[in-house]
């Protein structure tokens, strides 16, 4: 069978291993009265690093976990997957998938003529990768050729991706820029030879080969703007995912054993969050948003049905990436989210121990709170740079959701499940009436590893279950004094009872409803407020219990922090309590 073949899926089990960083997650997925179903979860400490320098022994542990917890053997005595499924015993699998997140960034110099044009259609290509942009040259760039030729020498990229000019357009820029381009990567000798991927104008595809043909190797995609109205990254997002494999994927510590066993095409987990992501857009006919906060990077996937849009942040996490944080965002702005005193350099510490020992625990409460708080901040910061990414417009609040999904660590290893609730409420402000779930087993990425092959999988195992509800969220926009009344709201459980009472401005309430328990929910905002049919207008809908139950966010937005500490420590305070966080 070929990477890209479908699979019969009669009876077939599927193993997914993905790696990281820190952690390693294997998930199996198998047929359960009658269905596909997630059997089984197993996770260990990642070994790419030392003392291991091979991550297959990360996945062997992770995979003895589902043998202990299944009692069905996977492993061969030397170590190696059993594949296809014996029929004799049931022991082995018949596929196995394998997503790569531990990889280090790509590094690339960006070089094109207008900064926000066709250097910015560059840089949403390159949010669709774990990528480290170094330097970029443009018509804006005053230095001289020679500054450039020491910068390319001095960065050392892998990849100089090349864009600019529409199709049929001006070319005499691109042509200096071939020079430049062209001494920089031939001299000198003794260094290696960066890539070069062009997505530029297509009349001077020829001049490209001709002079940098024999220098290295040299990539065509599409023109990412054909035209100044017209933008298309699909074939340079492609080429990009295809470089960073060759490049950083390729040459980990053991995962040519692990490119054996995987009958599918190697994925990035992004790549396979976007996949799956797309897929439940289609199902929900509607807006979706999934936020991966994990240690070497955050991910945001904004879904629609008729598209998908991604933004890799490979200098945020809450692992590696806490070294230089400080460099990005505020520590103010960070301290502002903890409900209990705490000074800059408390926080640095915490910082640097946590980027040495990114998998650790936090050890005592002020820790807890500390972790989230730093959480808070990457998720807003990365979100917003998201949007500038996929050229939102700017305006007051969020566009509304028909889904949040929410993945890492931080989330599913909360103590409370509120707590992962509270901390993207707070981050992104999101507005609206919408459900929130937890990928707790870590499942989306896998199914999207194998949505394409073995869609079934997929499907079967999303509508059994696989994901975790925490509940669902209402977050009406207006604004009014604290105290004044927002919204009526009268829950209704099926089986009887019924919860009613009036939500105020400045409060965020939960009305508890347990896990798969229906409720019909009247909403009746006042006439200054909406909850997403316009100010004024009432909603009755039905919805599923979860973790937590239904939220109802009326702390306005943006949401707004007393300046002065104490004040702003109660108020923190008051939410968790009430929330029950």
């Amino acid at each position: 069978m070929t990477a890209t073949e479908p699979v019969t899926q009669s009876n077939d089990s599927f193993l997914i291993a993905e790696c990281g960083h820190t952690n390693t997650t294997v998930v199996l997925f198998d047929i359960v009265e009658g269905g596909y179903r997630l059997v089984a979860r197993g996770s260990a400490p990642s070994t790419v690093d030392a003392p291991w320098h091979d991550m297959a022994v990360g996945v062997q542990h992770a995979i003895t976990e589902i043998v202990a917890a299944t009692g069905r053997p996977l492993l061969e005595s030397n170590g190696t997957l059993i594949m296809p499924t014996r029929e004799e015993d049931g022991a082995g699998v018949d596929y196995f998938a394998l997503l790569v997140s531990c990889a280090d960034p790509l590094k690339v110099i960006v070089a094109g003529l207008l900064d926000d044009v066709s250097l910015a259609s560059a840089r949403r290509a390159l949010a669709t990768i774990f990528a480290q942009e170094v330097d970029s040259f443009s018509l804006a760039d005053t230095r001289s050729m020679q500054e450039q030729l020491s910068a390319i020498w001095r960065h050392q990229p892998h990849l100089i991706f090349v864009v600019g000019g529409t199709d049929g357009g001006a070319a005499d820029r691109l042509r200096q820029m071939l020079k430049t381009l062209r001494l920089g990567i031939g001299l000198p000798e003794d260094k290696p030879r960066p890539d070069l991927l062009y997505a530029g104008n297509s009349a001077l595809r020829e001049a490209f080969n001709e002079a940098l043909g024999e220098l290295t190797d040299l990539h065509v995609a599409d023109n990412v703007r054909p035209d100044l109205d017209t933008e298309q990254l699909l074939d340079a997002a492609r080429q990009l995912g295809e470089l960073y494999e060759r490049h950083q994927i390729a040459g980990l510590p053991g995962v040519a054993e692990l490119y054996h066993w995987s009958s599918f095409p190697v994925q990035t987990t992004p790549r396979a969050l976007a996949m799956v992501m797309q897929y439940l857009a289609a199902l929900y006919q509607g807006h979706l948003l999934a936020v991966d906060l994990g240690s070497d990077g955050v991910t945001f996937v904004s879904a629609q049905p008729e598209s998908v849009q991604l933004a890799v942040h490979s200098d945020l996490g809450l692992g590696r990436p806490l070294q230089h944080l400080l460099d990005t965002l505020d520590a103010d702005a960070i301290l502002e989210w903890m409900p209990y005193p705490l000074n800059a350099d408390a926080l640095a510490d915490f910082m640097v121990m946590k980027a040495l020992r990114p998998g650790s625990l936090p050890f005592t409460e002020e820790d807890l709170h500390l972790e989230q708080a730093i959480a808070r901040q990457i998720l807003r910061h990365g979100f917003k740079q998201s949007a500038l990414h996929w050229e939102w417009p700017q305006r007051a609040h969020l566009p509304p959701f028909k889904l949040l999904v929410l993945r890492g660590a931080v989330f599913t290893q909360a103590p409370k499940p509120v707590q992962a609730l509270l901390m993207i409420l707070d981050a992104l402000q999101p507005v609206g009436i919408f459900p929130v779930v937890l990928d707790k087993y870590g499942a989306l990425p896998a199914l999207g590893a194998i949505a394409a092959q073995a869609p079934l999988v997929t499907v079967q195992s999303l509508e059994a279950g696989a994901l975790a509800e925490l509940g669902w969220v209402v977050a009406p926009v207006g604004r009014a004094r604290l105290g004044q009344p927002v919204m009526q709201v009268l829950m209704q459980p099926r089986g009887g009872g019924s919860i009613q009472m009036e939500v105020e401005y400045g409060s965020i309430e939960v009305l508890p409803l347990a896990p798969g328990q229906e409720a019909q929910v009247k909403l009746q905002p006042a006439r200054r407020f909406d909850i997403g049919y316009g100010p004024g207008k009432g909603r009755t809908l039905t919805i599923q219990g979860g973790a937590v139950g239904l939220v109802i966010d009326a702390r306005g937005r943006p949401v707004h922090l007393p300046s002065e500490d104490e004040p702003r420590r109660e108020l923190l305070r008051r939410w968790l309590w009430e929330l029950g966080g």
